[in-house]
């Protein structure tokens, strides 16, 4: 089960200066630990200013697995990457908001072309320049 857990993580990319993570499994404690630590490492080192969550392989997720995500995208935050998740299906977000968990404050978007124009639309905040 080990080696299983530590073949099983999640995409990175790095496109259009955003890490791009592409969730494709069932999230557990050990695939979001991994996940946070190289999102994280990825950050510093590409210096990436936005982290785009695509949870659009994801069928089914619970209050704790959306905590840790939201938990690693505050991390994302505080190292300069503005977070975005894109992709979640219908079902998932009603599941959330019924559960509980606490969606305040995220930026979402409804697919990864959205998502690309969410942080596109940052970048040009006349703020930012």
């Amino acid at each position: 089960m080990e080696s299983s857990s530590r073949g099983r993580g999640i995409p990175l990319q790095v496109s259009r200066n955003c890490v791009v993570a592409s969730i494709q499994i069932d999230l557990s404690d050990a695939v979001l630990g991994r996940l946070r630590t190289d999102l994280l490492q990825l950050i510093q080192s590409s210096g990436c200013e936005a982290v785009i969550v695509d949870l659009s392989g994801v069928q089914i997720i619970d209050r704790e697995e959306f905590e840790g995500l939201r938990q690693t995208m505050s991390m994302a935050s505080i190292m300069g990457a503005a977070p975005v998740l894109c992709g979640l299906r219908p079902g998932v977000v009603a599941s959330l908001v019924e559960l509980g968990a606490d969606v305040d404050g995220i930026d979402a978007a409804a697919d990864l072309d959205r998502a690309f124009e969410l942080v596109e639309d940052r970048s040009d905040d006349p703020e930012d320049a």
